[in-house]
C-alpha cells in the first residue's frame, strides 16, 4: 500500500532560514619535472585568528581575470596557505583544451600544484557532505508532513546546488523560497569546513588561507561573494573562483606540458568522495546521489535490505524533464516514522526554461513531486558557461559518459559511506543537522538577492535577461 500523498496535508508553509586536535597534514607533492614555476614552501608561521564581528573589507575583484592576478599576487608573495579544490565537471572537460581525453583528474592536480598551491582537495568530498544534509533535510520535509505538523516546510523540496537557479528564484520567483533547500553548494560547504576546521588542523589564521574554486561555472564567484558566505570573523569562506576555461589559460601561460603531466592524488583532509557525488557534475546526479542515500537512511532498521540498484536511468541523459520514483519501505521505527510504504516521486529539470513549467502548480500545491533538481545550464555543470566551447551536444554526452564511467568505477558509491565525511561528523559536526552542521552548511536566501561583500554587487545577467532565459 502507498501512504496518502504527502503533498495534500501541506500548502504554501515557510522554511525557516537557517575539536579535536590532529597532526597536521602533509601536502602531497606531485613528481614532476620543472616547468619554470618555482613552487614556494608552505609558511609555518602560527597567527591569530581575527576578533569576531571584525568585518573583512574585501578587494574589489570584479573579474576572473582581476582573481587570477590576486592568486598569483598571493603565490608569489609566500605568505598565504594557498588551497584549490575542484569541482567534477572540471576533470571531464578541461583536457578538451590539451587535446586529452578525460578523465584528468591526476593532471589538475599536479597541474594546481605547479601553479603554486599548496593543498588541493576534491570537491567531491564537499558533494558528499551535501547529500548527507540535503537529504536529512528531505527527510526531515518528509516526516514533519507525514505527521501533519503546522510549521513543516513545504514540499516538494527544490535542489540548491546551481547559482543560475538560486538566483533565478530570488530575483524572479521569490515565492519559491520556502521550498528552496537550506543546504549550501558543495564547494561553499567545503570552503567552510577548511576555513573553520583545516584551520586548526594546519594551526594556520583563517586569514591566512586562500581557496580557490576550479569551477565549470561563471556564476560561482558570485555565489562565493555573497556576504551569508563567510566566517565569524569576516572573511570569505571561498576567496577565488576560476572556471575550467581559466585554469586552462594559467597552465598555458605558466608553460605547462599538461598533456604530459603525471597524475597526483589530491591531498587527504577532502581528498575522497563517492561515485554518486562525482555525478554531481551533470543533469540528474544530485538526485542519483540522493536516491541512493536517503533510501539506505530512510529504510535502516526496516530490513528491508540496500538498494537492489545505484543508478536510476530514468533520470539519466540529456532529456529536458526527467523524473523517476523510488519506494520506501515501511518503517515506523525509522526517520520517517512511515506506518506504509511511501511512494518518493522526483523530478529533474535540464534548464531554467523546464524548471518554469513546474513553478505555477508547485506554488499551487498541485505538484506531484516531493524533490526536484534544477541546473540552470543544459545538461547540468558539464555545460557551464565555465567550461571549454562544446561542439555541440556529442561532446556534452561525452562528458557525461566520462562521469557514468568514473561513478561504476569507484569503490565508495554512496555519499554516506564516504569515510572521510564520517570522520568530519565524527570529530566535528555530530550529526547532519546538527547546531554547527546548521551554522556552516546551510543558508537562507533573499528576495532580490543578499548583499556581496564590497566591490562585488554586479550581477552577471539583469534581472529581465534572467527572468526571460530558458538557459544560462
Amino acid at each position: 500500500m502507498i501512504v496518502r500523498d504527502l503533498l495534500t496535508i501541506q500548502r504554501h508553509r515557510c522554511v525557516p532560514n537557517s575539536a579535536a586536535s590532529h597532526k597536521p597534514y602533509a601536502p602531497m607533492r606531485p613528481r614532476v619535472a620543472q616547468c619554470g614555476i618555482i613552487r614556494h614552501p608552505i609558511c609555518h608561521k602560527n597567527s591569530k585568528v581575527l576578533a569576531k564581528g571584525v568585518k573583512h573589507e574585501a578587494a574589489p575583484l570584479a573579474t576572473e581575470e582581476d582573481h587570477v592576478r590576486q592568486i598569483l599576487a598571493d603565490v608569489g608573495g609566500k605568505q598565504k596557505v594557498m588551497i584549490a579544490q575542484v569541482a567534477p565537471a572540471v576533470r571531464v572537460s578541461l583536457g578538451e583544451e590539451f587535446n586529452v581525453d578525460p578523465p584528468v583528474t591526476g593532471k589538475i592536480v599536479t597541474a594546481l600544484k605547479l601553479l603554486g598551491f599548496d593543498y588541493v582537495f576534491d570537491v567531491i568530498a564537499g558533494a558528499d557532505l551535501t547529500i548527507l544534509e540535503e537529504g536529512s533535510e528531505l527527510i526531515q520535509r518528509l516526516a514533519d508532513n507525514l505527521q501533519g505538523k503546522e510549521d513543516a516546510a513545504p514540499l516538494p523540496m527544490f535542489s540548491s546546488c546551481c547559482p543560475g537557479w538560486i538566483e533565478f528564484v530570488e530575483k524572479c520567483s521569490p515565492e519559491v523560497i520556502p521550498y528552496v533547500s537550506t543546504a549550501k553548494s558543495p564547494h561553499m560547504m567545503q570552503g567552510a569546513i577548511i576555513k573553520t576546521f583545516f584551520s586548526d588542523i594546519i594551526q594556520r589564521s583563517e586569514e591566512d588561507i586562500s581557496v580557490t574554486s576550479v569551477m565549470p561555472c561563471v556564476r560561482k564567484q558570485g555565489e562565493a561573494d555573497r556576504e551569508p558566505n563567510q566566517t565569524p570573523a569576516g572573511h570569505r569562506h571561498v576567496d577565488h573562483v576560476v572556471t575550467t576555461k581559466g585554469l586552462a589559460q594559467m597552465i598555458k601561460d605558466a608553460g605547462i606540458d599538461f598533456a604530459n603531466l603525471p597524475d597526483t592524488h589530491f591531498d587527504a583532509f577532502m581528498g575522497l568522495g563517492s561515485g554518486g557525488a562525482v555525478l554531481f557534475g551533470t543533469t540528474g546526479g544530485v538526485t542519483e546521489a540522493a536516491l541512493r542515500t536517503v533510501y539506505d537512511i530512510a529504510s535502516q532498521g526496516s530490513g528491508a535490505g540496500p538498494l537492489d540498484h545505484l543508478e536510476f536511468e530514468d533520470v539519466r541523459g540529456m532529456d529536458g524533464i526527467k523524473e523517476t520514483s523510488l519506494r520506501i519501505p515501511a518503517n515506523p521505527e525509522g526517520p520517517l516514522h512511515n506506518s506504509e510504504e511511501l511512494e518518493l516521486h522526483v523530478c529533474v529539470c535540464n534548464g531554467l526554461g523546464n524548471a518554469k513549467k513546474l513553478l505555477k502548480e508547485t506554488t499551487e500545491g498541485k505538484s506531484k513531486y516531493h524533490f526536484v533538481e534544477v541546473m540552470a545550464c543544459p545538461g547540468g555543470c558539464i555545460g557551464g558557461g565555465g567550461q571549454p566551447r562544446s561542439k555541440g551536444k556529442e561532446a556534452l554526452m561525452a562528458r557525461q559518459k566520462a562521469l557514468y564511467n568514473l561513478d561504476s568505477s569507484s569503490e565508495i558509491r554512496q555519499s554516506h559511506q564516504n569515510p572521510v565525511i564520517k570522520d568530519l561528523y565524527t570529530k566535528y559536526l555530530v550529526t547532519p543537522g546538527s547546531e554547527v552542521a546548521e551554522t556552516l552548511l546551510h543558508t537562507g536566501y533573499v528576495e532580490g538577492g543578499p548583499a556581496k561583500f564590497k566591490g562585488q554587487g554586479v550581477s552577471e545577467t539583469s534581472d529581465e535577461d534572467i527572468c526571460d532565459a530558458d538557459d544560462i
